[in-house]
């Protein structure tokens, strides 16, 4: 795969992660993005064991990230040594 093939596909791995990092709060105070958008802004109350959950999710997801940018680093350090020479 190409650097700025790796590059964009980076940079949407990040931006995925900020919109899921945002919901994530949202849903930890208790809203839901689904019945936002509906119209209805109610809260709910959430359990430490769902937060918990949540958080797990979301740890999990910038695991991903971090492997993710482990190996654009790579791709990044070779495009850079080949474009060098």
């Amino acid at each position: 795969m190409s650097y700025y093939a790796k590059l964009n596909e980076n940079a949407k791995l990040h931006a995925q992660f900020q919109a899921n990092t945002a919901e994530m709060l949202l849903r930890m105070q208790g809203y839901d993005i689904e019945r936002i958008l509906n119209g209805d802004n109610s809260q709910r109350v959430i359990s430490n064991m769902e937060k918990e959950v949540i958080l797990k999710e979301h740890d999990a997801n910038k695991k991903k990230l971090d492997e993710a940018d482990k190996v654009f680093e790579q791709v990044k350090t070779k495009y850079e040594s080949e474009v060098i020479q």
